[in-house]
């Protein structure tokens, strides 16, 4: 069955149908939330408060979009508001130590070699959650989750000649920060 056979049997009130395209985006939310809001359980949190948003307002959606489009617009203002809240609670946010992040398992490397590329993974990780914002999200959407200009600018709601110089900008900002670092990619 297609993305749009499912979206619409979604809309007439399919549980089912709805639950694929959970499992279909799940991932790709929680990197998105993960991004903006630097904390693996908030993350979590949004990520589920944006499939609750998603499943109360199935109905409203046209295809005049990509589904993923949709549920990442939902996802970015949902952490954007969770983001608000935070910042009024703490005052202030840090970046959570590594036990809150997401491990990616390499076996076929030496164990050298799969230390160097988790320093490495570490250091991007931290790089990009420096980055400011608006950067951040471009960042995550384009490299990480592979997610066309045309769509990141549905999406953010700019043009894609911004969406490519944030690009720009953001992937300039890294290197900068990875070369000072004294890590190369």
């Amino acid at each position: 069955m297609d993305e749009k056979s499912i979206i619409l049997r979604a809309q007439d009130g399919d549980d089912e149908s709805f639950s694929l395209l959970v499992e279909k985006y799940n991932d790709a939310v929680f990197t998105v939330c993960y991004a903006v809001l630097k904390d693996y359980h908030n993350a979590n949190d949004a990520a589920q408060d944006t499939f609750i948003k998603a499943y109360k307002n199935i109905k409203k959606f046209k295809f005049d979009s990509s589904f993923q489009t949709y549920i990442t617009r939902i996802a970015i203002n949902t952490c954007k508001d969770e983001f608000r809240k935070m910042s009024r609670q703490n005052g202030n946010l840090s970046i959570d130590s590594d036990e809150n992040l997401c491990e990616i398992k390499d076996t076929s490397d030496t164990p050298e070699k799969a230390l160097e590329k988790k320093e490495r993974r570490d250091a991007v990780r931290n790089a990009i959650a420096s980055l400011p914002q608006k950067y951040r999200e471009v960042i995550v959407l384009r490299d990480i989750n592979g997610i066309s200009y045309e769509e990141i600018a549905k999406i953010l709601k700019s043009s894609q000649g911004t969406v490519k110089s944030r690009i720009n900008r953001a992937r300039s900002a890294l290197k900068e920060i990875l070369q000072k670092d004294g890590t190369f990619l």
